[in-house]
């Protein structure tokens, strides 16, 4: 099979018409691009069919698809549709996507209308390459309420499609830019499995830093400085106090056992307000997640968990059974005869969810706590177990992760308490003969009797207790919960 490189550029001549190979300007460095032709196996009619494919930045790079591309149909792999356009094929790809979440398929639509398709959809899709990547997601981050003097093409064509209001105009983050590229790659990894394409031109796109924020913990010094300046954090976490305190100011809220459960055992938003009695087993002390009520473009919609591994059991503590026994009890004589949903409105309707969260802050903001979302309840509910000394595969489980790293690197934010405890428990296993002190040590000093090396003075806050707020055995409640239960 034979096949051959060439290179052309864009420029025409003086009617108009493309020089493409003819142009003069192609011997020097930097102009026009390189192409690849071979002969594919003739067609039914046994006329020539010859396939042309590019445009790749160097002679090198255009040697290489060619002879991959010739060893492929050599091995009999289909030659595909290779006309059509990155554009088309997206639509083609998400129309024949049927399993989707409501909420997967809404982000996949998005992400291909407002970017992928204004910003590469006229490419073809055998001639995509990272560099058409790299100039997509340059210009997504020229998005801002004003344009550079000289916008691209591209710029344009993703502003013009997102439709912002004059000045209004938000960059997307580094995290959008990644999930609008995981789009891309899904789309692209189809393509493959399908032949269409032989290889994903996006999998080796360089991004910037887009490291998952890390939670903090509301310190006496980051409240001091809150207070101060206003200063908030994406993710923040209270301190059990601060949660104690919050659910005794919550005590007399209709929604008071939502946010003791999701504080003490960590459930999303979706699995908390989609609940429903049927999955409550409160003589067990456990509860079955078994679907979600998310907000899809503003609209309430009912769905399957996260993943396979958000449909789970979470076992309750005692403490949080009588807080759903007495919230049941209430809605006994209000909302239970018109709805099995364990939250709903007091006239027994679902509930929005993005309601739901406001509710949230209004508390919080009337509590005058420092500032934290409700799915921060979840870093919450993480944080209390793993400090009480919580495996932290139990912990992962509990809250629906797939993997123990997704817990730690997210989820488990030390409290200075539990950082504390844990060096002094360290430094208590090194034996001394001689006591440490502010100042030097002397280098003749008598040695001391074995009941004067360091203990270490611990404290264990947590140490051997397997059991808290129902992942293990109950040590009891606390006097904040306690004064909560009997608000």
């Amino acid at each position: 099979m034979k096949g051959s490189t060439f290179k052309r550029c864009g420029c025409r001549d003086e009617s108009g018409k493309q020089l493409g190979v003819r142009c003069p300007k192609l011997s020097g460095r930097g102009h026009g691009s390189w192409w690849a032709r071979f002969d594919a196996p003739p067609a039914a009619d046994q006329k020539r069919t010859q396939l042309r494919i590019g445009p790749y930045p160097t002679k090198a790079e255009a040697e290489a698809a060619l002879a991959e591309s010739v060893d492929r149909t050599n091995k009999g792999a289909p030659l595909g549709d290779r006309t059509i356009t990155f554009g088309a094929y997206l639509r083609q790809w998400l129309a024949g996507r049927v399993a989707l979440r409501p909420s997967t398929a809404s982000n996949y639509t998005r992400h291909i209308d407002i970017y992928l398709e204004p910003g590469l959809g006229h490419v073809r899709l055998i001639d995509l390459r990272a560099f058409d990547f790299e100039e997509l997601y340059r210009a997504m981050r020229q998005i801002g309420p004003t344009l550079p003097a000289r916008p691209s093409q591209t710029l344009l064509r993703i502003t013009a499609a997102r439709k912002d209001p004059a000045g209004c105009r938000r960059k997307p983050s580094e995290a959008t830019i990644r999930r609008v590229h995981a789009t891309a790659l899904v789309a692209l990894g189809e393509a493959m499995r399908r032949e269409m394409i032989a290889r994903n031109p996006g999998q080796h796109v360089e991004f910037g830093n887009t490291d998952s924020p890390r939670a903090v913990v509301w310190t006496p010094e980051r409240v001091a400085e809150w207070k101060r300046t206003g200063k908030r954090h994406r993710v923040a976490v209270w301190t059990a106090a601060q949660y104690g305190q919050f659910l005794d100011f919550a005590a007399a809220d209709d929604l008071y056992a939502m946010w003791h459960l999701i504080g003490m055992r960590g459930l999303r938003r979706g699995e908390a307000v989609g609940l429903s009695w049927e999955d409550v087993d409160l003589d067990r002390g456990v509860i079955a997640i078994r679907r979600t009520l998310t907000n899809v473009n503003h609209r309430p919609v009912w769905g399957a968990p996260k993943s396979k591994y958000g449909d789970r059991l979470v076992s309750l503590d005692s403490g949080t059974v009588e807080v759903l026994r007495a919230h049941r009890a209430a809605q006994v004589h209000r909302a239970l005869r018109r709805t099995n949903l364990v939250f709903a409105s007091v006239t027994g309707e679902q509930l929005n969810p993005d309601g739901v969260s406001q509710r949230f802050e209004r508390l919080i903001a009337r509590s005058g706590l420092p500032p934290v979302r409700l799915h921060d309840l979840r870093h919450v509910a993480a944080t209390l177990g793993l400090s009480a000394g919580v495996a932290m595969k139990t912990v992962s489980e509990q809250l629906g992760h797939s993997s123990i790293k997704i817990t730690s690197d997210i989820y488990s934010s030390v409290t200075a308490e539990v950082a504390h405890d844990a060096a002094e428990r360290t430094a208590a296993i090194v034996p001394r003969n001689i006591k440490a002190s502010n100042s030097s040590v002397p280098t003749s000093c008598p040695r001391s009797d074995k009941s004067d090396r360091a203990t270490g003075g611990v404290s264990h806050i947590g140490a051997g207790q397997e059991g808290w707020g129902g992942w293990g055995s109950n040590p009891g409640p606390t006097d904040y919960e306690s004064a909560a239960l009997t608000g």
